[in-house]
């Protein structure tokens, strides 16, 4: 047997340790014990990495390889000690997860396409340098949250500039490009939108001030629908719910608003016929499965042939898979790490959002509990559409599996929220 399909079994039996010790730690305060399980994560995380370079590298016999697995390797562990430095009473669980779970993006991006992997690094780079002055930043400006009309007019430009002068990917208004830098505006508009209705229901949450945050959340996601970013949009509407749930706690105000979802995404598959197309091919992709139906498809094929166990790294065929790198990385890791792999995958996010969920509740502050409520139902919600999408669970949305997929703009906004939740999460300790 080679190295890569011994390797699926070391992956298997790693993470699995990873995600056991992960929830333990979310539980626990015995201090002691908690040194020991973060070292038990980082050991793991790095060995991961370790190999999956490994096997990459024995494959290709190429020292580009080793090269790379060096510059990433520096760049996990600076993450890992400044966050012990410069704040010690983080979540060093939810830093040890996002630090793994980055690691896991690096391989399989390397896998897929080396120089994306490589573009993917320095973005990364930039986004961590810029996150470490997230939480100092986020105590020492608390004027923030009087912010709420210039996070909704910044966040409502962008959006708009990306609907008239945005590149369009496969029928979709995505991106901005500036010479060889390509911009996504509404993973960096998501944060905004969550702190701008945390500013609005901070101040008031009479029916007049609902109606007029109401109002302007509709716009943000009406815009989206016609640039086609269907799975933005339902992000963006998710997070409003929880937070105005939260912010109200009026049951029927939630409900309410699930309905006019569903009456929404109705009315949408009759006026947009791209919504239309997406659910006929979540119905029945075989019916255009050289057309419209081959991205799920070959992702079917892919989960199928990957199995329990998975074929080994770069022992499979991901890229059949149109876009694989962004909308499909589940797929691609399925295949070739195998379904036990991808399942403790899964649950280490869901670790992620209860984490996020377990520091809103206890932030006495409004604000504050509300930034919190919506970046982590931003962040499950992202969850459940990429693997939802891939499983044909529920019709594809074109969204990135944070820390994980390729792209620089949502690998960047994703460590901006994990800033932003430990930087609560470091002011409600001290």
């Amino acid at each position: 047997m080679d190295f890569a399909g011994v390797a699926r079994y070391i992956f298997m039996g790693l993470i699995a340790i990873f995600t056991l010790v992960a929830f333990v730690g979310s539980t626990t305060t015995d201090k002691r014990g908690l040194r020991g399980i973060y070292a038990v994560q980082n050991v793991i995380t790095f060995v991961i990495h370790l190999i999956g370079y490994l096997v990459l590298y024995m494959g290709a016999n190429d020292m580009k390889y080793i090269i790379l697995y060096i510059c990433e390797f520096a760049l996990l562990f600076a993450t890992i000690v400044v966050y012990d430095v410069a704040y010690p009473k983080a979540s060093r669980i939810l830093v040890n997860n996002m630090v793994l779970l980055e690691a896991i993006g690096f391989i399989m991006i390397a896998r897929l396409n080396y120089d994306e992997c490589v573009r993917q690094f320095i973005l990364g780079c930039i986004g961590t340098v810029i996150t470490f002055f997230v939480p100092a930043f986020l105590k020492n400006v608390r004027q923030m949250r009087n912010w709420g009309w210039i996070f909704a007019a910044v966040g409502f430009a962008l959006l708009v500039i990306l609907l008239v002068a945005g590149r369009t990917d496969y029928g979709a208004n995505l991106a901005i490009e500036f010479g060889p830098v390509r911009l996504q505006p509404a993973e960096f508009v998501k944060i905004l939108f969550v702190l701008f209705i945390a500013s609005m229901f901070n101040k008031l949450t009479n029916w007049k001030q609902i109606l007029i945050v109401s109002g302007i959340a509709f716009a943000h996601v009406l815009i989206l629908v016609v640039s086609r970013d269907l799975g933005a949009a339902l992000i963006f509407f998710v997070a409003y719910l929880a937070m105005l749930y939260v912010a109200t706690r009026k049951v029927y105000l939630f409900l309410g608003g699930i309905g006019a979802g569903i009456l929404g995404g109705f009315l949408a598959t009759k006026v947009f016929s791209h919504v239309q197309r997406r659910f006929d091919i979540w119905r029945d992709p075989w019916k255009d499965v050289h057309g419209n139906g081959w991205q799920i498809a070959q992702s079917l094929f892919a989960l199928s042939a990957g199995g329990w166990m998975g074929v080994g790294l770069g022992k499979g065929m991901p890229g059949l898979v149109p876009w694989v790198d962004q909308d499909m990385m589940i797929s691609a890791i399925a295949e070739e790490m195998g379904m036990i792999f991808v399942i403790a995958l899964i649950l280490v996010c869901l670790c992620n959002l209860f984490l996020m969920m377990g520091i809103a509740s206890r932030c006495n502050t409004l604000f504050y509990r509300l930034v919190a409520v919506g970046l982590g139902a931003t962040y499950g919600i992202q969850i459940f559409l990429t693997i939802g999408g891939a499983i044909k669970l529920i019709p594809l949305t074109g969204v990135t599996l944070p820390f994980v997929s390729y792209g620089g703009s949502s690998l960047i906004s994703s460590l901006i929220m994990f800033a932003l939740i430990n930087g609560m999460y470091t002011m409600r300790k001290e």
